[in-house]
């Protein structure tokens, strides 16, 4: 008995020196959140665009220019993706998952003096979506889980995200300054629209705006197929969708 008992603590001692290290690996691993993006470079501020996929060209399509507006066309380098909270074996580890998309179209609408946002539109191909985080071992490598990503959000019907921006008033802002704004709008994913608020911080540097930001959503309103209870992998389903964006601007 006292053999037995020896056992169990070493196996107990064994699991929870196993918890821990994954505790620490997870943490150490996960991708922190997107920031703002640095202004690009004179050589580099007209960067070959990459060849939009189907239905993302035509997608946030840019209105025509008026005299008193100021047309901001998103930029290469520019990307979004989400942020998710996953459990392994009912254990609660702080590990995130994190997938991101650099398959980002869009544009903004300011009056001419900067102080006005008319109008934006951002189009994230979700079909772009690779996963950037590390599982602790022995879990297999997080990219198997992209291949879940197609019946997630069922992308063979809705295959792009759509954030609407609604008109808003600007602050004031000198170049290179760091404005935090809260963004509303409207954000559609699936066949599901829902209004949304987004903290997001931004700086304009000369023609060039970058903003970057977060806002949580629950994927249950988005009718995201998220793992069944059974699964041994579960995610929370409150999710952080995160951006970056680069944005040049031209009357």
């Amino acid at each position: 008995m006292r053999r037995l008992w020896l056992a169990a603590g070493i196996g107990a001692g064994l699991l929870t020196a196993g918890v821990i290290a994954a505790f620490g690996y997870s943490a150490a691993t996960t991708p922190g959140a997107l920031k703002l993006a640095d202004a690009p470079s004179p050589a580099a501020s007209s960067p070959s665009p990459t060849p939009p996929r189907p239905a993302l060209e035509n997608t946030c399509v840019a209105p025509p220019g008026a005299a008193t507006t100021t047309l901001w066309m998103m930029q290469p380098g520019s990307k979004a993706g989400f942020r998710a909270h996953e459990k392994f074996l009912e254990v609660n580890l702080p590990h995130v998952a994190v997938a991101r998309s650099d398959a980002v179209g869009g544009y903004l609408v300011s009056t001419s003096d900067r102080r006005h946002l008319r109008e934006g539109c951002v189009a994230v191909d979700l079909r772009a979506l690779t996963s950037i985080d590390k599982l602790p071992p022995p879990l297999p490598p997080a990219t198997n889980r992209d291949g879940l990503f197609p019946d997630i959000f069922d992308l063979a019907d809705y295959p792009l995200a759509v954030f609407t921006i609604e008109p808003m008033d600007l602050p004031a802002s000198r170049s290179g300054l760091v404005v935090h704004l809260v963004i509303t709008g409207e954000i559609k994913i699936r066949d599901a629209t829902k209004p949304v608020s987004v903290k997001s911080d931004c700086r304009l540097t000369g023609e060039t705006l970058a903003c970057a930001g977060s806002t949580v959503v629950d994927a249950r309103q988005f009718n995201l197929l998220l793992p069944p209870q059974e699964s041994p992998i579960q995610v929370n389903p409150m999710i952080t969708i995160e951006f970056s964006l680069v944005f040049t601007g031209k009357m």
